[in-house]
């Protein structure tokens, strides 16, 4: 046998554990570069890899060339109504079956506003018309069919569809609704969403909806029976900030009959919410209810009747997670909900319905002042002062007769504002929006 067979019918050596073959680290470094690869593509798509690649939407800041009111309606008799401070206020028209948009260039923009309003025999409605964003929450809502619903009127004033996810949230934690999830709405069109028939729940309930492309506008109708079955008052529910660590609500009347406190919070921790009052005579905390826990995930409501005594007030809620709220007020069997708002800054306008009205101006930061100009339908002023706001207190202003519409100017951004109307139909109530001056776009990423 020669020396090439024998190396060729050799046993082969035993490798120890400690060493490795040249294929199998090979095969490492090339398992390592797939990981790479794979979770550079997922970042490049916008995707994670925990749940098998859902969107990990991003937006980006953009300046406003012009504004759009979208006065949805969705309650029996609605008007809408728009105007800006030199030009004054038109005349209400219906809203039908497809929202009425008013366009506002960005000249205009910052003395421009839109109203809906509905008045019956039990009920005072209105709501200042929304404008497209790509994030709404909608707190106190209802989805119960004979005690209290909410219907949706989603609507798509731009180019290019919008596609939207909507999240529901209940005293038990967040509400199965499956159908509510990848909703496309083309553009120009409008979509309805009734709660009771989509996501049925009893009590309370948080709506989140987020626009994973495009921007929406959103008019929320509301019907609620305050007590009991068979008498039920119509409202829309206004929009509430995205959630957040301070939430100051404004727009409450003097003296309601009732008045609830409603609490969401979205994450998965429990949230420890204070609150306050923002009074006549200064801040304080209620004498009940200082501290709430709320549990993860879930709407909390809470009893604050007792902090409403006839004077001017604004209420603020505070926790180290962000959460949102709302606060229901009923009167005379009517039902209006407050606003959370964020300071005035510079000048902001809005209408006001008919009625005896009444404005709140509440300190947020230190004393300021606030110049107050009321108008007529046709553009007169009415009223034209200037209100002091001391730190940490709230103070009232009564609005003229006939006043349709208001301008504020703000020195500085250390005070909020809403406003009441009280007539014989009912309470209608409303949280003073800064001008809108710019929006967050959904980053639409290209397929892969």
């Amino acid at each position: 046998m020669t020396a090439r067979e024998n190396r060729r019918t050799a046993a082969p050596r035993r490798r120890t554990r400690t060493e490795s073959t040249p294929a199998r680290g090979r095969t490492s470094v090339v398992a390592l570069l797939v990981v790479a690869l794979t979770a550079a593509v997922l970042v490049l798509a916008g995707t994670t890899p925990r749940g098998n690649g859902a969107p990990a939407q991003t937006y980006k800041r953009v300046q406003l060339e012009q504004r759009t009111f979208s006065c949805g309606g969705g309650i029996d008799g609605a008007t809408a109504t728009h105007g800006d401070v030199p030009s004054g206020l038109a005349d209400p028209v219906p809203t039908g079956e497809d929202p009425q948009q008013y366009d506002v260039d960005d000249a205009a923009a910052l003395e421009s506003f839109a109203g809906q309003e509905s008045r019956s025999k039990d009920w005072l409605a209105w709501l200042p018309c929304p404008e497209p964003r790509p994030r709404w929450w909608f707190v106190g809502a209802g989805a119960a069919t004979v005690s209290h619903d909410t219907v949706l009127t989603i609507s798509n004033p731009r180019v290019g569809q919008a596609d939207i996810d909507i999240n529901v949230y209940g005293a038990n934690g967040p509400v199965k609704a499956p159908g509510l999830h990848g909703i496309t709405v083309p553009a120009g069109t409008t979509k309805t969403v009734d709660l009771a028939k989509l996501a049925p729940a009893v009590g309370d309930l948080a709506v989140s909806v987020v626009a994973t492309r495009g921007l929406v506008a959103i008019s929320a109708a509301d019907r609620f029976a305050p007590g009991f079955v068979g008498k039920a008052a119509q409202e829309w529910l206004p929009a509430q900030a995205t959630p957040a660590r301070t939430v100051t609500l404004a727009g409450l009347p003097a003296k309601p009959d009732k008045a609830t406190l409603v609490l969401a919070n979205p994450r998965q921790a429990e949230a420890i919410v204070s609150v306050e009052v923002i009074g006549a005579t200064g801040t304080f905390a209620p004498k009940d209810n200082k501290t709430v826990t709320v549990p993860p995930g879930s709407v909390m409501t809470v009893p604050v009747q007792s902090v409403f005594d006839g004077e001017p007030v604004a209420l603020r809620v505070t926790s180290p997670q962000p959460v949102t709220a709302a606060v229901r007020t009923v009167t005379g069997g009517d039902v209006a909900f407050a606003t959370s708002v964020g300071p005035v800054q510079g000048t902001t306008a809005f209408a006001v319905p008919q009625g005896t009205a009444q404005l709140v101006l509440s300190s947020v930061g230190r004393p300021t002042s606030v110049k107050v100009t009321a108008f007529d339908r046709g553009g007169k002023q009415l009223q034209d002062r200037s209100v002091s706001v001391a730190k940490a207190a709230s103070t009232a202003t009564t609005l003229p007769a006939g006043t349709a519409y208001v301008q504020l100017v703000a020195s500085t951004p250390d005070a909020v504002a809403g406003f009441s109307v009280t007539d014989a139909a009912g309470v209608a109530t409303a949280g003073v929006v800064p001008s809108i001056r710019s929006v967050l776009l959904p980053v639409v990423r290209p397929a892969w």
